[in-house]
């Protein structure tokens, strides 16, 4: 799935866009926390070099838009604004001064929607093509992860380790619980089994990473995301 990161004001507003993307295979990621943390400090979300497209909502306003345009300038994401009603001629010139080649808006049909997002898409691998392979900055990583650590209580981290450390995609319910208390899966121990992987969830969130990096395959148990194995490996 191609992964889009929603910057908004009111999750709600987003719903029915969200419902569009997913209809058109995106990988869809809807924040207000991101653009607290995009305007505390950069560094403290490198992670967002993973969403190739970016979507400014309409809940935002000019002056917003214009200062995280100016600090995602340097990153290869494609930035798209999305408005009410279709944009102006004037707008759409405005939204090109500030870096904005994209736009969407609310009543959008589904195909048009798809063709816009299918330039931007293109627009991005042209540009990764030429740039290669984005590196984080080491020093900001390393911060994130340490961050993470010192706030997992000790079964959460071996959660996680598990995850980690196994070699294969999915890691069951039934591996899980035999890793954590070396034992067969019983009712009390699938319960704290899924509050360990909710909170998990909450705190890579609240350490800096985007949602989405531990994911629950339904009837058979979790999975981390590739790039976040990637770097914890």
């Amino acid at each position: 799935m191609r992964p889009i990161l929603i910057l908004t004001k009111n999750l709600l507003v987003e719903q029915k866009l969200q419902e569009k993307l997913h209809h058109l295979d995106y990988e869809v990621f809807c924040s207000v926390n991101m653009i607290k943390q995009l305007q505390n400090s950069l560094n403290r979300v490198p992670l967002i070099e993973y969403y190739k497209l970016i979507i400014f909502s309409e809940t935002l306003n000019n002056q917003e838009v214009c200062e995280l345009v100016n600090m995602l300038q340097h990153r290869n994401s494609q930035l798209i604004r999305k408005s009410i009603v279709e944009p102006t001629t004037k707008e759409k010139e405005e939204m090109s001064q500030l870096g904005i080649n994209t736009w969407i808006y609310n009543d959008m049909s589904l195909e048009n929607l798809r063709e816009q997002l299918t330039v931007s898409y293109s627009a991005y691998k042209q540009i990764e093509h030429v740039s290669g392979a984005i590196s984080y900055d080491k020093e900001d990583m390393l911060e994130m992860i340490l961050e993470f650590k010192s706030i997992l209580t000790k079964m959460e981290r071996k959660t996680f380790e598990c995850l980690v450390e196994s070699e294969e995609e999915l890691v069951s319910r039934e591996e899980l619980c035999y890793y954590l208390w070396k034992s067969e899966p019983n009712n009390s121990h699938l319960t704290q089994m899924s509050g360990l992987v909710k909170r998990l969830k909450s705190k890579l969130v609240a350490a800096g990473f985007p949602d989405g990096m531990v994911e629950t395959v339904w009837g058979y148990g979790y999975r981390l995301a590739p790039n976040l194995k990637q770097i914890f490996s």
